[in-house]
């Protein structure tokens, strides 16, 4: 979904954040994911002060709520996203909708749950990063963990009539999201990984030496406690990422933009 008309910038960015979580609902194997994994911690969070952090439209918010939460923030600092959790979420009273950046949100009570869905195509290129900010330290944060996948592939087995091999050639240099279809072979190596409580790791160097292929693909899977709870090319939120092999190391960083990060990717050699 795009917006068509003119919009002054900060109108336009509620309003694209609007719409791609509208895409977000829209993938069932993400949702019905994050809701397993909520139901599988309902002793958690029966009778607890939960939050959600970027609730979007409260669909995770309502879940803690059936589950039997004492208190729930919905924390959510678009305008636009958290006027219709509040319409969304007006059935369940114990559901408290705060507008505001989930760094700057001070709760009244000890938090006991946190639900996030921070997670970027590259990992840490959307809100991650904020939850090393946070002014309150809760008990338990659902997911807690991710990794992103880096796999060397023969291009000879992703091409096709459209994206050809002279077509893929002018894409050096260019990470490009969506250009080829998940094939199951895309998460050899862990090029980034995420815990939360640990560091953010905002640069990193990949060494590809040995490895055959020209093509490269990163993939994202979001887990907790270790255990997979969906990935890339499995939910449609986060699809691989790819750009054609042009060295034996490459470099990515993560330089922070409003609302997220932005991604520098090169080659060193």
């Amino acid at each position: 979904m795009d917006v068509m008309n003119r919009l002054d910038e900060k109108k336009f960015r509620h309003v694209d954040d609007l719409l791609a979580f509208i895409s977000i609902y829209d993938d069932a194997a993400r949702t019905q994911a994050y809701l397993e994994l909520l139901r599988a911690h309902a002793h958690a969070i029966e009778n607890r002060v939960c939050v959600e952090a970027g609730c979007g439209m409260g669909l995770f918010s309502a879940e803690m709520a059936r589950l039997g939460a004492r208190k729930v923030y919905a924390v959510e600092q678009n305008p636009l996203m958290a006027a219709v959790a509040r319409e969304q979420l007006r059935q369940w009273p114990q559901v408290e909708v705060v507008e505001l950046a989930i760094q700057e949100f001070e709760p009244d009570h000890e938090v006991d749950v946190l639900v996030h869905e921070f997670y970027g195509q590259f990992l840490f290129d959307e809100d991650l990063a904020a939850l090393g900010d946070l002014r309150f330290q809760p008990g338990l944060v659902l997911p807690d963990g991710g990794a992103l996948y880096c796999s060397v592939l023969p291009a000879t087995a992703y091409l096709d009539d459209t994206v050809t091999a002279a077509a893929l050639r002018e894409l050096q240099g260019v990470l490009v999201s969506g250009l080829f279809a998940e094939t199951g072979e895309e998460f050899q190596q862990k090029a980034l990984s995420w815990q939360y409580g640990q560091p953010f790791a905002m640069h990193q160097r990949i060494d590809l030496h040995g490895r055959e292929g020209d093509l490269l693909a990163f993939a994202l899977e979001v887990s907790h406690a270790g255990h997979t709870i969906c990935r890339a090319g499995e939910c449609d939120n986060w699809a691989l990422v790819w750009t054609p092999r042009a060295g034996d190391v490459c470099e990515i960083s993560f330089i922070p933009d409003e609302g997220g990060h932005d991604i520098e990717f090169r080659w060193l050699s």
